[in-house]
């Protein structure tokens, strides 16, 4: 019986730090070779020993048929980007180059690897498989880079394979191409070198790799394709495979390539696939050194762990040793790019239009090459052309009727004219009841007087009415018998000394022709912002005077509140103010006083309509005359409140206060508290109390243009009293 020992185990340190590269030797080498290695200005020296023992057993012979264990054993340390060791198991892939940068891998295989609390472990490279490492990769004799990536980060820079790996070549010797010389004998050779008076055991052949019986190969020359790179079809049969490589420049795949994921997913993390690296190398100027650079594509996971996860395709980049990160460049799983940070593009459209076609009022249009648009002159109007307008226009700029349009904002349309006449323009509705009103600037040859405005009905007698703010500074005369709401003389003269308005009554409403009518009816917009229906300003003096009395049916909100009365004691020199009595409350006060009978007590009636009046009664009561104590012994009620004093035939000063609750004041109550609302926010009654302009106002708020106007008129006639006044001091005698 043939005796098998294991080849004794070499092991030696690897480049970087953490790291030590076993491998099992396949081969008796005697002696001690010195390698001498010169990598990044460091010299490692690495002394290599592979020691066999020769053990003879009973018989006395040694064993001749050693088997080479095909595979690696590899030490190191696992961290995370921070540098702090893992400390549980992980995914990790391993990966054989034949250079240091760029290349595609020979060989790779993923492991889950344990880890102690300083993050180190040891694997058998080779060992996921029954064949272990390819002999093959070692048979050149040329120097392999490991590199190590762990699962979601990027693969670590790659540490060269040292001396023992190597050795595996030496297992190459007593193969043929790789594969034992058994294996090129027919199975009916072996079976005839079998001796019948021999035992079986001592007559098996020998095991091929993987425990393949060298008897069961099946491998031949015949029937290859040139250029056609062999795979394995069966544990015994090699083919051609799908790939096909032309000369040295190229390698053909007839099918699929396919990289799959490094890993299975779960659910605290996805596997990215394996990537594809495409390496291009510039050189430094700056070092003297080429750099690689590196472009990797890789499919990546989106939506983890989601009912609907999916993928995208990523670019990323490295240069020179640094691993590759992302781009921002991805294509999702609807063929949807995502772009770069800071990417630009021309334009600033989606770029979807196919076709531009003519529109209302428009001809020409296309999908392809120049395009080009004309204006369709039947229905656009023509400058120097007479023009039908049917619908409604806009005019944005100046317009001038007769002549130029105005220069200045205040007058956008103008119409002018040079006729004795004067100038006008008509006015028409032509539906039913409809008028025409003729405006008119009269010129020397009209009856009316040259620079005269007149305003004509043409075909009746109309009303005319103003709604908003109206300013006059001229002499204004409206008459119309037949206009009810306006048989009256207004006059308004806007200059100092006059009033601004004067409204005498009329004939009144048609309805009551016996009725006094008003001087003036005056209504706000309902429907439109600030609309009131009157709104007085002061100029010098008051803004507003009433001589008889007033009749409010409303609320009126006021700053303050007096009565202004000629003085009792000087009424031809003085006048007397008192100011109004004001409180939160809708308020009403009655007081008096009263005299307690002779048991102390007294009735104080009320009027009938005291309660239907007012609620939440306050009651003060004061001795007169003498010092005694008096109570409410009855409050309120049936037109009545009672009282009591200690002493009888007391004089008592009494007052009671209610709060309204008629009708009117349970829907109108006063607000005692008001936000302002967004239009008068910031703005103020009565600004220069507060040290602020007069356009903080919320006048000038409400009414801006009503405002500037106003102003611009003070301004004037602040002008024209100081240059009447530097007039007059001119006009006076020097001494």
């Amino acid at each position: 019986m043939t005796n098998r020992q294991q080849s004794p185990v070499a092991k030696f340190p690897q480049v970087g730090p953490n790291a030590k590269c076993d491998f099992v030797g396949s081969k008796v080498m005697r002696g001690v070779d010195r390698v001498s290695l010169q990598r990044n200005g460091t010299i490692v020296f690495m002394l290599a020993v592979i020691t066999f023992i020769s053990v003879a057993f009973a018989s006395g012979q040694i064993a001749t048929d050693q088997v080479v264990p095909s595979v690696i054993n590899y030490s190191g340390v696992l961290t995370d980007n921070d540098g702090k060791p893992l400390t549980g198991p992980e995914e990790v892939t391993f990966s054989l180059y034949k250079s240091e940068q760029g290349g595609g891998a020979l060989w790779m295989e993923s492991q889950r690897v344990e880890t102690d609390k300083q993050g180190n472990y040891t694997v058998t490279l080779g060992s996921t498989t029954v064949a272990g490492m390819p002999a093959t990769l070692f048979a050149a004799g040329e120097a392999r880079w490991l590199g190590i990536e762990i699962s979601g980060r990027a693969e670590q820079p790659r540490v060269m394979l040292l001396a023992v790996p190597y050795a595996m070549k030496a297992g190459d010797a007593e193969t043929l191409g790789g594969l034992p010389a058994s294996s090129f004998m027919h199975a009916g050779v072996v079976s005839n070198l079998v001796s019948s008076g021999t035992s079986s055991a001592a007559t098996s052949p020998t095991a091929g790799p993987a425990g393949l019986s060298a008897a069961t190969s099946n491998v031949t020359t015949a029937g290859g394709t040139a250029g056609a790179i062999p795979v394995f079809t069966t544990s015994t049969n090699i083919q051609n495979s799908i790939l096909t490589q032309s000369g040295t420049v190229a390698v053909n795949v007839s099918g699929r390539l396919n990289l799959p994921s490094n890993g299975t997913a779960t659910a605290t993390a996805g596997r990215n696939s394996r990537p594809e690296d495409f390496v291009a190398s510039s050189f430094n100027s700056g070092t003297g050194a080429a750099v690689a650079q590196t472009f990797q594509l890789q499919a990546e996971p989106a939506g983890n762990d989601t009912g609907s996860p999916s993928g995208t395709l990523s670019l990323l980049f490295g240069s020179g040793t640094s691993a590759p990160t992302e781009t921002g460049l991805k294509i999702n799983n609807r063929g949807i790019l995502s772009f770069a940070a800071g990417q630009t593009f021309p334009g600033t459209g989606k770029g979807t239009i196919t076709g531009v076609t003519a529109g209302t009022a428009l001809t020409g249009g296309g999908t392809s090459g120049s395009v080009t648009l004309n204006v369709d002159t039947t229905k656009v109007p023509q400058l120097k052309s007479n023009n039908s307008f049917t619908g409604t226009e806009l005019f944005a700029g100046n317009v001038g009727v007769g002549t130029g349009p105005s220069s200045t904002g205040y007058t956008p349309l103008t119409v002018g004219g040079v006729t004795n006449f004067g100038t006008w323009f008509a006015i028409g509705n032509s539906s039913a009841g409809g008028h025409t009103w003729n405006i008119i600037s009269a010129g020397s040859g009209n009856a009316e007087g040259a620079g005269n405005l007149g305003i004509t009905d043409l075909t009746g007698k109309s009303t005319i009415w103003l709604e908003g703010n109206t300013n006059v500074s001229g002499t204004l005369n409206v008459s119309s018998s037949n206009n009810p709401l306006a048989s009256s003389t207004i006059t308004a003269q806007g200059y100092d000394g006059s009033a601004g308005i004067t409204a005498t009554g009329g004939n009144g409403d048609s309805s009551s022709q016996t009725a006094d009518g008003s001087g003036g009816v005056f209504m706000g917009a309902s429907n439109y912002c600030c609309g009131n229906g009157i709104e007085a300003y002061t100029g010098s003096d008051l803004a507003g005077y009433f001589d008889g009395n007033v009749y409010v049916n409303g609320s009126i909100d006021k700053l303050s509140g007096s009565f202004k009365i000629d003085h009792p004691l000087d009424p031809a020199n003085k006048y007397l103010y008192h100011s109004f009595v004001e409180s939160p409350d809708m308020m009403n006060i009655y007081n008096g006083n009263v005299v307690t009978d002779a048991t102390g007590n007294a009735t104080i009636p009320l009027p009938e309509w005291f309660e239907a009046l007012n609620r939440d009664f306050r009651y003060q009561l004061t001795v007169i005359g003498q010092f005694a104590q008096a109570i409410v012994v009855q409050k309120v009620s049936q037109h009545r409140f009672g009282i009591r004093t200690d002493k009888p035939g007391v004089e008592v000063s009494w007052q009671v206060t209610g709060i309204r609750q008629d009708a009117w004041a349970n829907a109108h109550r006063i607000p005692v508290e008001e936000e302002k609302d967004a239009r008068d926010r910031g703005h103020y009654i009565r600004p220069e109390l507060y040290g602020a302009p007069e356009e903080a106002s919320v006048a000038w708020a409400r009414h801006p243009a009503t405002m500037r106007k106003l102003k611009q008129l003070r301004d004037a006639r602040r002008g024209s009293a100081t240059q009447s006044r530097f007039d007059a001091r001119r006009a006076l005698p020097s001494n």
